[in-house]
Order: structure tokens, then C-alpha cells, then sequence
């Protein structure tokens, strides 16, 4: 690792927190209340990163399921994230501190994610890091998602830095494409369960494979 990287853009969940049960849970809560079943984490982890909308709407048509109110399905999911007894997902191991040392260091830190931004916020104001970040690009804020290369180049231009000068840091394909349809350098981290170091090789071609935050470092 020799490259020096001026900013770096974060995705969220399975990469900077460990939501990975909380998104299967949410998918749960959604299934039994509309279809009257359940869905096990290899049934959703290939929509990990696709914008929600789109995610629920395309693994019900795989399920065969038709007839559905495509709003109603939505605003049960958000509702089991949005409960207040539903504690945000804490940050993985390693992540408040390798935050803290890049920004001390100087390093420009953003956030590109598929993820709302009210359960974005109520997660970062929770464990203290909604200051660490000079710029976030989530659901709201663009209607061209990943794999797409605009949230990027939007995370990019809002950070004031330039593509080649910055690294996409993901745990799914449409995080590593991005990055590499907006011109950025990507990292694969090892730690959640979206997708397999194989995949991410094979369709994501990240420029780093990353099995601990700190390693992160070596590249600013």
C-alpha cells in the first residue's frame, strides 16, 4: 500500500457499522406483516447497498409476490428502524478510532449511502461521530444510486477534492463500482457478510482488500 489518499468516502452500513441484523430484522418485520413469512439473511444480502426502494421491490417479484403496495411495504420497514426502542447499530470494531486518527491526520472523510437520512443521522448522532464527516450523500440527496458514479462524484465535489484523490471504502459490488465509475480508487472490507471476498474481486475489482480499519491508514 503506497498510494496517499487526500479524502476518503465511507459507505455505511456493513462498512462503518454493523447493521447487517438490523437490516435483516427490518426485512422480517416487513415480510410477516405483508406475507405472513420470514426471510433469512442469504435471501437479502445481495440487495446490501441498492437504494431500499428498489430493493424491496425487486426481491418480492423474485419471491413471486404481486398485488403489493409498493409504499406500504416501504414504510414497513422504515418503521422497524425508526421504533423508539430500536437502538442504532453500534460501529464496527476499530471504526471511532481509525475515524478520529484520519481526521486528525487531516484526511477528508464523506459518507455515500443508499441508507435514509434520518436513520443515517439518529446512528451517527448516537455514537458521537455526526461531526466527522465534511460531507454525506444518502438517499436524499441524488436520485442516481450506486452502482451509478454520481453519489460519489456529488461526495467528491462536496468534500472539494478530486476523484483520482480519493478512496471509496465499501463492503458491497455497488460500492467498489462506484467508486471506480467515478474515477476514485476502492477497498473492499472484509468484515460484514454482503458479499464474498470472490465476488468483490470478480465484479468489484477493488484496488485494496482491507480486513482491518487500521490498515486504512497506511493509505493517507
Amino acid at each position: 500500500m503506497s498510494k496517499k489518499y487526500r479524502a476518503m468516502l465511507f459507505d455505511y452500513d456493513g462498512t462503518l457499522v454493523d447493521t447487517n441484523q438490523l437490516i435483516v430484522d427490518s426485512w422480517n418485520h416487513m415480510y410477516r406483516k405483508h406475507f405472513g413469512g420470514t426471510l433469512t439473511g442469504d435471501d437479502v444480502k445481495w440487495t446490501f447497498g441498492m437504494i431500499l426502494r428498489d430493493a424491496l421491490d425487486e426481491q418480492m417479484k423474485r419471491m413471486g409476490h404481486s398485488g403489493y403496495d409498493l409504499d406500504e411495504i416501504v414504510a414497513s420497514y422504515r418503521e422497524f428502524q425508526l421504533r423508539p426502542v430500536t437502538t442504532p447499530a453500534p460501529p464496527f470494531e476499530g471504526i471511532p478510532e481509525l475515524i478520529a486518527e484520519l481526521k486528525a491526520r487531516g484526511v477528508l472523510l464523506g459518507i455515500v449511502t443508499s441508507r435514509a437520512q434520518d436513520t443515517l443521522m439518529k446512528g451517527l448522532a448516537k455514537y458521537g461521530l455526526t461531526d466527522s464527516f465534511g460531507f454525506i450523500v444518502c438517499a436524499e440527496t441524488t436520485d442516481i444510486y450506486k452502482p451509478r458514479p454520481e453519489p460519489a462524484l456529488i461526495c467528491c465535489e462536496g468534500l472539494g477534492v478530486r476523484p483520482e484523490d480519493s478512496l471509496m471504502v465499501g463492503d458491497s459490488v455497488f460500492d467498489l463500482q462506484c467508486g471506480s465509475n467515478a474515477g476514485c480508487d476502492s477497498a473492499f472490507v472484509t468484515w460484514s457478510f454482503a458479499t464474498s471476498r470472490e465476488k468483490a474481486i470478480s465484479f468489484g475489482r477493488p484496488t485494496y482488500m482491507i480486513d482491518k480499519p487500521e490498515q486504512l491508514l497506511e493509505l493517507v
